[in-house]
């Protein structure tokens, strides 16, 4: 069996390897099909001066289709020629003259302004390729004063000021300026210029202050001077501002992200509602070995898409007994794995089908009966509401990706290689703010959706995003070490083995950042990532970002299960150094664990569980009273101390059997479910009795060694078979519970039978043996009470034998 479950698990494993590599095939070209222009176009330079920025370029190759069809992708081409030729009249220097694109495709060169103004254009055509790009310089004019961030609906801090000169590099006075705002977020814009008309002063300068809309974005601003006495013609001077209204963006990405754990929620609690039942009871029953238990554990966090809850439910379950340390290690393992589904699926671009979504789901949910349909239901509709909530979120943090100041703040925390090396401070930081932030949300799949969504804006690359990730698997635990807190220390074990499993992983994967692949500077791991993810994630423009960090999340986490697996009973023996155990006998069971109230067929179990252990109970509180049927004259005070606190402790099972199993009549049942509850109660009730008939006996004990009367013989042998059938009864009842033998009812109920029939039958004989002045008085007297004792016994067991079939029909209707 463990042989198969390494090959299932191991199969796993290389066929999401195959399907990750068949995502992206390999293209080897010098062929040129797109380029794609980064920065550098429109600029203004003053004659003879060297532009502020680059000419930022990258070079594509032919678009490779996915596997699947979809929009497909290109790959950088590099070591490709690019020259630069200027056009018309322009005169432009370049540097270098001919420039050659980078291992991702990049080109960078400066550019120089002649002495001639004017609007001066120049071809990028790379060697080799049809395909070329026309880019355009304004020669003659500086522009200051754009990109200020200024709150919605004010005026930016300083004007906006073009400058213009002529070829000789002298102001020129007298021009005519205009100002319009050409494009902003409103649809309606409220942004102004003022003024709008400027004439240039001594300096060559028209400045003019600029009133921003109500909502957050860029405002783009456009200069042209039309001067024909002058003869100066220039159009499309482009000025950007960035307004920002804070409170707006607060509310918004934090609306948006509520809404995407809601959604999360939602469809984790359609799914459970759909198949979590079932879910749980293959972790009960689908856990017979590590191997076995982690695929379990996949299965389950897959379908209800929540490894809190499976982590919590393996807590309980540990808590309860039904799961070894070495099962619930496995199961841990299998959740790391299962909750990459949820990274997966927000990973693709369906916004679209949010709306649709959500309207779809509300209407199943409003107008179906059936409870599997409203969990359908539910699971679409918390689907729609998850991708709406992620595209709130999304797309206000793309708009923060122009600002500079929070471009400068999340550079704070850019793992970007420097040297050749990650940084190992920001690497650090990166991953403390992933944990922090999956134990404020208590939701590693906010935390990623969080990560993927500043990474599609821009504001973090991927370097970054996957130290997030592994903060994102360490926060997580935080959820089953909370829920261990008040269980015993078996399943404190268990969220301690998955922190140690998780703690170990994000470890490896650290020293593993400094490890980069031949040729490069890229960490070896996450190059893997980027040759089996389509599209290139460390292009100037990263492509299909979103996508590389779902698989790198998917890629670590299997890899981490394959990796530790074998050393589960090493992982176990750490646990148990951390966490010790002195004496197995110790450890305090809780049957009734609250975690599996949740799981109504398996907490009814529970129940009978802790009825078997009352009948117990009050077995061997009978066992210290009497003895072969007579009562024990030499019970000691120990035995009597000893009644009374079993009678105690069975009276708070009572208690919380009676509060557990209320409870459970408050989940959502089946009829089967329903039905068992009150039949539970009965036994539990009766089991109890049993323990207050042993109380009695101690009385009757007390009374009876004071006594200087004893019974006859023939009293004994009457009270010793009695006790004989009182005792064959009570293992009749006990071996139907451990070996479910229908048998072992009909014998007990037979029993009872007898225990009545001989009671009537042995007071007669008692009755005679009075009148026949045989026996004394009070010995007598405790004789009868004896008798009715045992047959009220025995009338307990036999109601519990009685209720049993009734309870077996339904156990059979529980799943």
């Amino acid at each position: 069996m463990k042989k198969t479950g390494k090959n299932i698990l191991l199969s796993v494993f290389f066929l999401l390897m195959l399907f990750a590599g068949g995502c992206k095939k390999e293209y080897s070209s010098d062929t040129v099909d797109k380029i794609v222009l980064i920065q550098g176009a429109g600029q203004c330079v003053l004659p003879g001066q060297t532009c502020e920025k680059k000419l930022k370029l990258e070079l594509l190759g032919p678009k490779i289709e996915g596997l699947f069809g979809g929009e497909g992708h290109r790959e950088p081409v590099s070591g490709v020629k690019v020259r630069f030729e200027p056009l018309g009249n322009a005169v432009l220097k370049f540097d270098p003259e001919t420039a050659v694109s980078k291992p991702g495709g990049e080109v960078d060169v400066s550019i120089k302004a002649g002495s001639e103004t004017g609007d001066k254009y120049f071809k990028v055509i790379p060697e080799k390729s049809e395909k070329s790009l026309t880019v355009r310089v304004v020669c003659g004019v500086s522009v200051e004063g754009g990109y200020q961030e200024t709150g919605t609906g004010e005026f930016t801090d300083e004007p906006v000021k073009v400058k213009i000169v002529d070829k000789h590099g002298k102001p020129v006075q007298g021009a005519d300026v205009y100002f319009t705002v050409a494009s902003s977020p409103e649809k309606k814009t409220t942004a102004e210029c003022r003024p709008s008309k400027v004439e240039t002063d001594r300096d060559g300068i028209a400045a003019s202050r600029v009133k921003l809309g109500d909502k957050t974005g860029v405002y783009q601003i456009n200069a042209e001077v039309n001067d024909a006495e002058k003869g100066l013609s220039y159009r499309n001077i482009k000025i950007k501002e960035l307004g920002i209204d804070i409170w707006g963006l607060i509310i918004t990405v934090l609306g948006g992200l509520a809404l995407f754990i809601f959604g999360i929620n939602l469809m984790s609690g359609g799914l459970q509602i759909i198949a979590g039942q079932k879910m749980k009871r293959v972790l009960h029953f689908f856990t017979s070995n590590r191997f076995i238990a982690v695929i379990a554990g996949m299965i389950i966090t897959g379908a209800i898409q929540s490894s809190s809850a499976c982590t919590v439910m393996v807590v309980g379950f540990v808590n309860a007994g039904l799961l070894s340390l070495t099962q619930a290690i496995g199961v841990v393992f299998g959740a790391n794995m299962g909750t990459t589904v949820t990274a997966q699926i927000i990973s693709f671009n369906l916004k679209g089908l949010a709306l649709p979504a959500v309207i779809i789901g509300a209407v199943m949910m409003m107008f179906t009966k059936k409870t599997a349909l409203k969990g359908i239901g539910q699971t679409v509709f918390g689907f729609g509401v998850l991708f709406f909530g992620m595209g709130m979120m999304g797309s206000e943090l793309k708009l923060l990706s122009k600002f500079p100041s929070f471009v400068e703040f999340f550079s704070h925390f850019d793992c970007s290689p420097v040297n050749g090396y990650m940084p190992i401070g920001a690497v650090l930081g990166a991953i403390a703010i992933g944990t922090v932030m999956t134990v404020m949300v208590q939701s590693s799949s906010a935390t990623i959706g969080i990560a993927m969504s500043l990474a599609i804006g821009g504001l973090i690359n991927f370097y970054t995003a996957v130290p997030l990730i592994l903060g994102d698997n360490i926060g997580t635990t935080i959820t089953a070490m909370l829920a261990s807190l008040g269980a015993n220390k078996r399943a404190k074990q268990a969220a301690v083995a998955h922190m140690l499993f998780n703690l170990f992983g994000a470890f490896y994967m650290v020293i593993l950042f400094f490890l980069p692949w031949p040729g490069t500077d890229i960490p070896v791991f996450l190059y893997l990532i980027n040759s089996i993810t389509p599209g290139d994630v460390f292009a100037l423009l990263p492509e299909n970002i979103a996508r590389h960090i779902a698989m790198a999340h998917t890629v670590f986490n299997v890899f981490n299960v394959v990796l530790f697996l074998p050393f589960i009973p090493f992982i176990a023996k750490v646990c148990n150094m951390i966490v010790k155990i002195k004496d197995e006998k110790t450890l305090a069971v809780q049957y009734l664990e609250p975690r599996l109230l949740k799981t109504p067929s398996i907490a009814v179990r529970q129940t009978a569980k802790v009825i078997t252990i009352m009948l117990q109970n009050g077995w061997y509180m009978l066992s210290e009273t009497v003895t072969n049927g007579d009562l024990n004259r030499k019970i000691k005070d120990k035995s009597l101390k000893f009644v009374e606190e079993k009678e105690n402790e069975v009276d708070k099972m009572q208690s919380e059997v009676t509060d557990y199993l209320v409870k459970i009549s408050r989940e959502e049942l089946s009829m089967a479910q329903s039905e068992i509850i009150p039949l539970l109660m009965h036994c539990t009730n009766d089991a109890e009795r049993i323990a207050d008939y042993a109380e009695e006996l101690t009385v009757l004990s007390d009374r009876y060694k004071n006594m200087e009367e004893r019974f006859t013989e023939d009293a004994k042998q009457e009270l010793g078979f009695m006790w004989q059938l009182v005792t064959e009864q009570y293992k009749n009842i006990m071996e139907y519970f451990e070996k479910n033998d229908s048998k072992n009812i009909s014998k007990a109920l037979k029993r009872g039978r007898k225990i009545t029939n001989f009671a009537v039958k042995y007071e007669r004989r008692h009755y005679k043996r009075l009148k026949n002045k045989k026996c004394e008085f009070q010995a007598g007297m405790i004789f009868v009470e004896l008798l009715g004792i045992y047959v009220r016994i025995s009338n307990q067991f036999t109601n519990i034998a009685e209720r049993i079939p009734e309870i077996q029909k339904h156990y059979l209707n529980l799943n």
